[in-house]
């Protein structure tokens, strides 16, 4: 009797669903394939890229020569525009300005583009040419935040005040003084501009150029303000953390505080949602009477972000070695991550882009390596094909089916021996099946629960301006730090680390290993030897491997 309620028992598994089979799959992979790739030789792309005319518009900076280059759906180059004079990272993301008419004049479809030389030029979609351009001042960096339109006319934020600039010719209207700004986007409505400077005020403009600030004293402004019912809101950055800030300019009061990570990345709003980045966390927050978290996923972005058509949105993840987040939302309660390949591996700050010809969707990505990959999709596809069908998976469960069969038949025979045999293979390949998923899992469960606290290398107010948004080296000497900064261009901290001591005048001594290059002394300092952390985590690969972004601050400590 007991043989056949385990033979029943055994010969009943046949009815289970197989949970392993394949099934319609949503992941990246299955859902996109690599249409094309362009690596640029040098210089970082630092803001997402631009379609526009059949064009994607991509800017890469940081290095000898800025430049705008434009490709065709096939990812052939259809023309550049450089700037030989724009030498630091260029973070102003490109606009598109659609055709149109004003007072002023006339424009065609054009795409404006700001430097860190403080030069603002329009140039045709089409071929790129130059149609006007203004030149705005420079104080160490010239323009770094996102542009606002306004009819007929362009707000341009600059390195020190705001302007207003006829899209027909680029002529100045008004321009007015601010506080001295970096990244300092400016937001738009009925009542006039919106921007914040470094020394955390935010500024209100009206259109005759007057302009009111109120002295919020939470951190830096580094983004354009979203502009809400509710009021403003503002993701500040301090010395240690940062502050979602809810401000009402009708009486000028502070209505909400949120404490949140450092570095924190620009916020995007649709819909009375909002989504927030920093070091530590995605979050996204409903704003109605007041700006509620409604949930969180632990992620290190400091970027930009985008929100998808469907719903969806990605950031760069800018740590060394990552990939890129995947973030869905259910319109309830519930924000969901999950990490994607795309073959862009490292330091990011630029959004993708998504965009659609004919039935395909496509999504453009880059990072500092820059490097720019563009994916399709076919738009509601269905992703199980004869090509995706694993062969291997379903031979193993032919195989398993087959020992099923045996161990039952063995067992109702009583040849014990043989039963232990087969069904203990029968055990093995489920295991092997299902090892890898339950591993994943654990690891996902480990990573939502116990997050790693990460740590950073925080600016120094000390430091001038003019080394904002470069690569900075800081080298302890007898419990005293030497910076410099103001480097750019620097891939990984070997480079970087050389460029450093170049400019400070330190001897630099160093050997090849089979792991790589290895640091013996620095200012003839050699101890117990060195070791160097980038961005606030501790190296543990060799120098010529460990990848900085363009912003990256390396610190090199004696042991």
């Amino acid at each position: 009797m007991f043989r056949r309620l385990v033979a029943l028992l055994f010969a009943s598994l046949f009815l289970v669903p197989t949970i392993i089979a394949q099934e319609p799959s949503s992941t990246w992979d299955e859902t996109h394939s690599l249409s094309w790739e362009y690596a640029f030789e040098t210089g970082y792309i630092s803001t997402s890229p631009l379609f526009i005319g059949e064009q994607l518009l991509v800017r890469t900076s940081g290095n000898s020569e800025p430049t705008v280059t434009a490709f065709d759906v096939s990812g052939t180059i259809v023309w550049q525009h450089s700037n030989a004079a724009s030498r630091n990272n260029d973070m102003s993301p490109l606009l598109t300005v659609q055709a149109g008419q004003g007072q002023c004049g006339s424009w065609p479809e054009m795409v404006l583009v700001g430097w860190t030389s403080g030069l603002v030029e329009a140039l045709n979609s089409s071929d790129g040419a130059v149609l006007w351009s203004t030149q705005t001042e420079a104080i160490g960096w010239g323009i770094t935040g996102q542009f606002g339109l306004d009819g007929e006319f362009v707000i341009i934020p600059t390195r020190q005040g705001i302007g207003q600039y006829c899209l027909a010719d680029g002529q100045q209207q008004w321009w007015s003084e601010t506080g001295l700004g970096w990244r300092n986007g400016v937001a738009v409505n009925e009542t006039g501009y919106f921007m914040g400077d470094e020394s955390g005020k935010l500024w209100q403009i009206d259109r005759t150029g007057t302009a009111i600030s109120y002295a919020l004293q939470l951190g830096k402004i580094r983004h354009a303000p979203l502009l809400m019912d509710t009021g403003i809101l503002i993701h500040a950055q301090a010395e240690s953390g940062s502050t979602i800030v809810v401000f009402n300019p009708l009486n000028a009061t502070i209505s909400q505080q949120i404490p949140a990570g450092s570095s924190p990345a620009i916020p995007v709003l649709r819909n009375g949602y909002v989504v927030t980045g920093d070091s530590s966390t995605v979050r996204i927050l409903h704003c109605s009477k007041d700006c509620v978290t409604i949930d969180e996923v632990p992620f290190h972005t400091n970027g930009e972000i985008r929100w998808l058509d469907d719903g969806q949105i990605l950031a760069p993840s800018n740590t060394p070695e990552s990939n890129w987040g995947l973030f869905a939302f259910d319109g309830k309660e519930n924000l969901t991550y999950s990490s994607i390949d795309v073959g862009l591996y490292g330091y990011g700050t630029a959004a993708p882009t998504q965009y659609v010809i004919g039935e395909t969707i496509f999504t453009a990505f880059g990072n500092d390596q820059a490097i720019v990959r563009v994916y399709s999709t076919l738009e509601n596809s269905e992703t199980l094909s004869v090509d995706e069908f694993d062969w291997g998976v379903q031979g193993l469960l032919f195989v398993m089916f087959v020992l099923l069969a045996s161990s039952s038949i063995l067992l109702l025979s009583g040849r014990w021996e043989w039963f232990w045999r087969t069904s203990s293979l029968f055990a093995l390949i489920l295991l092997v099946l299902i090892f890898p998923d339950l591993s994943s899992q654990w690891s996902k469960s480990v990573d939502e629960r116990f997050p790693e606290e990460p740590s950073f290398e925080e600016w120094n107010e000390q430091w001038p301006d003019t080394w904002l948004g470069t690569q900075i080296v800081i080298f302890e000497f007898n419990g005293e730090d030497h910076s410099v900064g103001g480097l750019v261009g620097h891939d990984d901290v070997f480079s970087l680390t050389q460029a450093a001591c170049e400019e400070l005048e330190i001897e630099l001594i160093f050997e090849s290993t089979e792991i790589g290059w290895y640091v013996e002394s620095i200012n003839g300092i050699q101890g117990k030897g060195w070791e160097f952390s980038v961005d606030g985590s501790k190296g543990v690969i060799s120098v010529d491997q460990s990848m900085v972004n363009a912003t990256s601050i390396v610190r090199w400590t004696p042991v």
